[in-house]
């Protein structure tokens, strides 16, 4: 990451992954702990019994992405296709980069540092990245019958209808971010031991950081017994096995982030070398 980015260069982190991945947590983390502005509460969604410590998401960036999906024949359940962005009508597209750099104008502008999130990202992040080219993504996973699960129990839907989710939102994320200074996390790794899960990020994005507030903001933050930090909730439909490409692939992840470490973009090539 050093090499990547001046150091005045404004600072600008994108979350991107499939819901239900953790992914409030890490916004508040970066919020909270790290000093990465997600901007004023009042421009969030509004908090709720799903999420009473926040969304942390802006409202107006999800409804662009909400119109951008619609204009790449995708919706949240229903990914686009893969090259979306090379088969939009090049006034679409250019229209779509230019609403997202004007809201990053609006809301990023006078900030030194500022981030955003939505799992829609996992698939409008080719827009972003045009408007925003020195965005760092910050992936997050999860295992993947626990997203499923807690997507379907959310949807009052059997999980049987929404297996291949998980693996066609990272097979996106993947594709988008490679070349990037992405930075991939695991969520179950950061409720068990939080502090250089977080230190870790931190050096990612060259924050410097007192370890031991680090520490003693985390212990009020990351709550891994409350209900909505938890990985343990299955639906009682949940199938036993899932395809083999969608556990090869978090196999490989799990093992790869231990301690800090990062999978190689070849080997998630290989992995995701599947028919979209």
């Amino acid at each position: 990451m050093s090499n990547l980015l001046p150091n005045n260069t404004p600072l600008r982190v994108a979350v991107v992954s499939i819901g239900r991945s953790g992914t409030s947590l890490i916004a508040r983390i970066l919020d909270e702990v790290l000093a990465v502005d997600f901007g004023n509460e009042s421009d969030h969604i509004p908090r709720n019994h799903n999420n009473p410590d926040g969304y942390f998401e802006n409202a107006e960036f999800l409804a662009f992405n909400d119109r951008a999906l619609q204009a790449a024949d995708g919706l949240v359940l229903s990914p686009p296709p893969l090259d979306y962005m090379h088969k939009l009508a090049p006034t679409t597209r250019a229209q779509l980069v230019t609403e997202a750099a004007s809201l990053l104008e609006k809301f990023a502008a006078n900030h030194r540092t500022f981030g955003w999130k939505d799992p829609r990202l996992s698939f409008t992040l080719p827009i972003w990245h045009a408007a925003c080219p020195t965005l760092i993504p910050i992936i997050a996973f999860r295992k993947p019958i626990s997203v499923l699960s807690s997507i379907a129990a959310q949807l009052d839907r059997p999980m049987a209808s929404i297996t291949g989710l998980w693996l066609a939102y990272y097979q996106r994320v993947f594709a988008y971010t490679d070349g990037m200074p992405r930075y991939v996390l695991s969520f179950d790794d950061l409720l068990a031991t939080p502090e250089p899960v977080v230190l870790g990020l931190a050096q990612h994005l060259r924050i410097e950081v007192d370890v031991n507030r680090v520490k003693r903001q985390l212990a009020q933050i990351v709550k891994p017994q409350q209900s909505r930090h938890s990985s343990a909730h299955i639906s009682p439909d949940s199938p036993t096995v899932l395809d083999g490409t969608t556990m090869a692939l978090f196999d490989y992840l799990r093992d790869s982030t231990k301690g800090g470490g990062q999978p190689e973009a070849k080997i998630l090539q290989k992995l995701l070398a599947v028919a979209d």
